[in-house]
């Protein structure tokens, strides 16, 4: 069950990356007979430094990379991702991912999603969702008034 909630969460991290994308928009193109934009000479090249037990790199558009021996992070325009042995988390605008060993939990706003091994809940707004020892619980808040034809 463990292998399962972690092959879930990656796909769920991964849905969320290619979803919401990485980085700005593709340039627009210049129109044949205009001439071709002039981009800005002050973008910093990359920068490398190599310490003992880690290295941290720098490239343009504010994209961090840092390694060492306890973990490593990463910082991307808006996204930050970081490491350290089995526990990591992913922050981006409105969703925060979380994972301690086979303990993991995403936080979307309205929507919350927590595992703790086996165990598992999901929160929509009023609506919950349990699992608990392979029993399902759903529990729909009441509406007030019902209408229908």
């Amino acid at each position: 069950m463990k292998i399962i909630n972690r092959i879930l969460f990656v796909s769920l991290l991964a849905g969320i990356i290619m979803s919401t994308g990485c980085g700005d928009t593709a340039a627009p193109q210049a129109q044949p007979n205009q001439p071709a934009a002039v981009e800005s000479a002050d973008v910093k090249p990359a920068e490398v430094k190599t310490e003992t037990g880690g290295s941290n790199v720098s490239l343009p558009g504010g994209i961090q990379i840092n390694t060492g021996e306890g973990g490593t992070k990463v910082n991307l325009p808006g996204i930050e991702v970081k490491t350290e042995g089995d526990k990591s988390t992913v922050n981006m605008p409105g969703i925060t991912v979380t994972s301690d060993g086979a303990n993991s939990n995403v936080d979307m706003g309205g929507v919350k999603v927590n595992t703790d091994g086996t165990n598992s809940n999901v929160t929509v707004g009023d609506m919950k969702i349990d699992v608990k020892d392979g029993e399902s619980n759903i529990q729909v808040p009441a509406t007030a008034t019902a209408t229908g034809n």
